[in-house]
Parts: C-alpha cells; sequence; structure tokens
C-alpha cells in the first residue's frame, strides 16, 4: 500500500489541476469532477448486472437472476426504512435476502452488484453444505465475492462508455473509493498504532491526537494534500476506535479490496479456468486463512506480486483519469 501513495499522489495532482488548485483541501478528495447524467431504471440495472454476471459464470448468473425474480432484493426506497445496503444469509432455507435503497445510479447499480456478490458467498457455501461453524467467515475474507462483483460491473461500465465526461465521472467515483481504502486507511493504522505506544506510558489530550492524526495523513497523502487543510479531528467521529474489541478496524477493508481486487486480476489472466476453484476459495473461506485458502488454488499471497497486480489495477485507473 505505501509503495502505491506516489501513484495516488499523482491522480491527486491531476483532480487538483482539474478543480483549478495546486493542491488538493481535504473536502475536495470528495469533489465529483466529470459528469454522469445516465440513470437506471430497476429492469434497466437488473439486465445490466445479469449480463455481465453472465459473462464471469453460469453460476453467479443464475443466483442473481433467482434473487431478482423471487423478490430477494428489497430495493425501494421508503420513509422509515434505513439507509445503506446489507446481504443475509438465510441458513434455514439456504438462500440470501438484501436490503438497499435504489434510486437509479449508477453507485446503486455497483451496491447491488456488490451485496449480490455477498449472496454469491452464501450460495457458494450453501452448495458445498458447509456447517455454520464452517461458514463463519473472518473480516478479511468477507468481501471477496462482493468486490468481484463489484468490479465486474463497474470495469463493463468503464469499457462500454464511448462519452470522456461520463468515463472521467465513473473513474472519479472508483478513486474516491480507492482513496480510502488504501490511502486513508493506511493513515488510520498510523493513528492508531501511534495511539496505542503512547497511551501506554501516558493520557493523551485532545490536541495530541489531532497532532497524531494530521502527522498520519501528511505521511500518507503526501504532497498530493494541502497540509493546512487536513483533517486532525477524524479521531472524534470514526466510532470504531472507541471499540475495545475492534483495534485497527479499517485493516479488513483494505485486505479484502486488495484480495478481491488481486483475485480479480487472477480471472483476467486464467478467464473460465478460474470460476470453480474460485467457488471453491468462497465455500471454505471459514476454514482456514487466507493464505492457506488461495495456495490450495495456486495462488501465494505471501509474494508481494499478488498484491502488487492488485493495486496495478487501481493504478491502470489512475492512468486513464490522468490522461483524460
Amino acid at each position: 500500500m505505501a509503495d502505491a501513495f506516489p501513484t495516488f499522489r499523482r491522480y491527486f495532482r491531476a483532480k487538483a489541476r482539474r478543480l483549478g488548485k495546486e493542491q488538493l483541501a481535504w473536502w475536495d478528495l470528495f469533489a465529483p469532477t466529470g459528469k454522469a447524467d445516465r440513470t437506471y431504471g430497476w429492469d434497466e440495472a437488473r439486465a445490466f448486472i445479469l449480463d455481465n454476471f453472465a459473462t464471469f459464470s453460469p453460476e453467479l448468473f443464475g443466483l442473481a437472476q433467482r434473487a431478482f425474480d423471487r423478490r430477494w432484493i428489497d430495493a425501494e426506497p421508503r420513509e422509515g426504512k434505513r439507509g445503506g445496503a446489507f446481504c443475509m444469509g438465510i441458513e434455514g432455507v439456504k438462500e440470501s435476502r438484501i436490503l438497499c435503497n435504489f434510486d437509479g445510479s449508477l453507485d446503486q447499480v455497483s451496491t447491488i452488484a456488490h451485496e449480490l456478490g455477498h449472496a454469491f458467498h452464501n450460495y457458494c457455501r450453501y452448495a458445498a453444505d458447509k456447517t455454520p461453524l464452517q461458514s463463519k467467515t473472518p473480516m478479511t475474507l468477507a468481501e471477496t465475492a462482493s468486490i468481484m462483483c463489484e468490479t465486474i460491473v463497474m470495469q463493463a461500465v468503464l469499457d462500454q462508455t464511448t462519452d470522456p465526461a461520463e468515463e472521467l465521472a465513473i473513474l472519479e467515483t472508483l478513486l474516491i473509493g480507492d482513496t480510502q481504502v488504501i490511502v486513508d486507511i493506511y493513515s488510520r493504522y498510523l493513528f492508531e498504532q501511534e495511539v496505542f505506544e503512547r497511551r501506554s506510558q501516558a493520557e493523551l489530550s485532545a490536541d495530541d491526537l489531532s497532532d497524531i492524526m494530521a502527522r498520519a495523513q501528511k505521511a500518507t497523502y503526501g504532497d498530493g494534500l494541502d497540509e493546512r487543510y487536513l483533517h486532525p479531528y477524524m479521531w472524534t467521529w470514526k466510532p470504531h476506535y472507541y471499540s475495545t474489541d475492534r483495534s485497527f478496524y479499517n485493516f479488513p477493508y483494505a485486505f479484502g479490496l486488495l484480495f478481491g481486487i488481486g483475485l480479480y486480476a487472477v480471472y483476467r489472466q486464467r478467464g473460465a479456468a478460474f470460476v470453480p476453484d474460485y467457488m471453491a476459495l468462497l465455500a471454505s473461506t471459514g476454514e482456514g486463512t487466507a493464505a492457506d485458502l488461495a495456495g490450495r488454488f495456486g495462488m501465494d499471497i505471501c509474494r508481494r506480486q499478488f498484491w502488487a497486480d492488485s493495486l496495478a489495477v487501481i493504478g491502470q485507473r489512475i492512468e486513464r483519469y490522468c490522461a483524460l
């Protein structure tokens, strides 16, 4: 992740130029660029997801088709309905149910694909007749299928667009998320690490915590951000910092993104021959470490190259963004 920071800083500098600035302020990280006016109807979103899932495997296509046809997805925004999205497995009937709030945006199309990935993960372990204890997946592997499905759909959107402004908007959406998971999560890791080390010796004041957070952001974002406008108070509103049993809570998100994209990179190399191994891996995520499971299928995630290949997928997005 640290090796990828210079690539991300190229993206920050390119975005600053688009906004007419020399450097980004913290709030600029989330500013949209480009123009994506396209909205999706429900039937259109369904068809797009199914068409692209079908290019991956008939099993993924079939699972998603059943989810749509049997109304496993509660997609309608309603008064009193919670925001966000969620997928849960129903052990008694070996099915899944999905909650989301579909508004026609590309982000929601991506979200549905992501949640269907969780449903596919459940499908693989149900099909392999795994027990609940065998199916208890650690957080580092819980996003494996969802990241894969989200990547399949978003890559298809990128491949099919012919409008540079829309392409820029899509890339921006992807890179904002990638930045949070790679660059910002690393800063949170540095923050927690120093807090634990110093707190063992003395109490820390609010000023101490803000100073640690600002220095962690400088170390990761570097000259990509204007250091006058960082976010030293992030520690005040990230609730996981206050969960005593969830130290370094954000790490699994970074691991999950890179593991999922790394598997996507392997899929692009192997094609259809990858799918049976992948489904077997999903069925087994409660029965071994990520390294053990990947090793069963010829993937050595203890080698830097696996992670470099994963980050290279994000690097290609940044190159494409900078070229527009």
